[in-house]
């Protein structure tokens, strides 16, 4: 018998979900603060996109790949596991990139 192995851990967005106004890099990399919940302990998770991507770019993004879903009356958002491992303070630093690492993992 195996043990299932999960890439991504589901976060559920608080509230009307920012954090603090969207930042960028010193690169042109956009930074998306969102107040997520997982298991009860509150984070804020920095999406980072690629360099000079827009917004709207992201969300479309995130919402086609079934990364931000409605779930009943809240919407929640998948944590590539490794990524919460490395988060410090309670902050997750997560790149589109990430995701599409995954992205042929999971099918």
């Amino acid at each position: 018998m195996s043990t299932p192995l999960n890439l991504f851990v589901k976060a559920v967005i608080k509230g009307r979900g920012l954090a603090k106004r969207p930042g960028t890099t010193r690169d042109g990399k956009l930074v998306l603060s969102l107040l997520v919940s997982i298991d009860g302990v509150d984070y804020e998770l920095n999406l980072v996109t690629k360099p000079h991507e827009d917004p709207q770019r992201l969300a479309e993004y995130l919402v086609k790949n079934g990364i931000v879903a409605k779930d009943g009356n809240e919407f929640t958002i998948l944590v590539p596991t490794w990524c919460l491992a490395k988060a410090r303070n309670n902050v997750i630093w997560v790149h589109i990139e990430d995701y599409e690492r995954l992205k042929g993992a999971t099918g």
